[in-house]
């Protein structure tokens, strides 16, 4: 058995993927997973021989279980643990974690956009009070959903880099019409925020963060892990309110 007993486990089960980091102490991401449900396994096998000090699990998929929840250094995360004030029972711990792990690392007030399965957008004022948000499908829903529920339409990819506004065929006007709607109501939001909060901050995660950049998205930062510094600062307040 390998032992890492300084080392923090933290998992985040996503609606499509689960993904894991190995903390050090200090902070310092030393390892990386990223996986499906269904490979849910290979994330086991490589890890199910490590020793940790402590897990911190967060879940929006309640019935997938692994073989850290029930280990007595485990804690499962839940929106009611994040310590932002105004969260409501039915948000995604992932999303309000992403929240207070976005304003804890780049300052409050803060705007995050979570591009993944679903587009979520989580706006925390300066009290670290939730503002409010928004949820839309995200990019591969917009296009598979168009192709799913009409007879003639064919079955787009998303484009790479940001097609001409206007489409010439039936395949570009399908990309180009997501793309800058979407890009449009985004930024939509984003410029409402700027008029409340000049100098807040708003950061992009997500899987089609990248993407959205690249498309031109005005953000200040793009960071994938925001929902694992919410995991580390949540679990570092747990730890020291159980001390008191």
């Amino acid at each position: 058995m390998t032992n890492h007993s300084n080392n923090h486990l933290a998992i985040a089960i996503g609606n499509t993927r689960i993904k894991a980091v190995i903390f050090g102490d200090d902070r310092q991401i030393l390892e990386e997973y990223a996986y499906t449900h269904d490979q849910l396994p290979i994330l086991e096998t490589k890890l199910t021989e490590r020793d940790f000090a402590d897990i911190a699990i967060a879940s929006v998929v309640p019935d997938l279980i692994t073989i850290w929840h029930n280990l007595p250094q485990t804690q499962i995360i839940k929106t009611s643990d994040v310590p932002l004030r105004g969260l409501y029972d039915t948000m995604g711990c992932d999303r309000a974690l992403a929240a207070y792990g976005a304003g804890e690392i780049y300052g409050y007030p803060v705007l995050v956009i979570d591009a993944g399965t679903a587009i979520t957008l989580t706006g925390i004022d300066a009290d670290k009070a939730l503002l409010g948000g928004a949820i839309v499908a995200g990019l591969r829903s917009q296009f598979w959903s168009l192709y799913q529920n009409t007879a003639a339409l064919p079955d787009v990819h998303i484009p790479e880099t940001l097609p001409n506004r206007w489409g010439m065929d039936t395949p570009s006007s399908i990309q180009t019409g997501i793309a800058h709607i979407f890009l449009s109501g985004l930024q939509a939001y984003i410029t409402d925020w700027r008029s409340q909060f000049p100098h807040g901050r708003v950061i992009l995660t997500g899987g089609d963060g990248d993407r959205l950049k690249s498309w031109g998205l005005r953000v200040d930062a793009i960071d994938t892990l925001l929902v694992f510094w919410g995991i580390w600062h949540c679990c570092r307040k747990i730890n020291t309110n159980s001390l008191k």
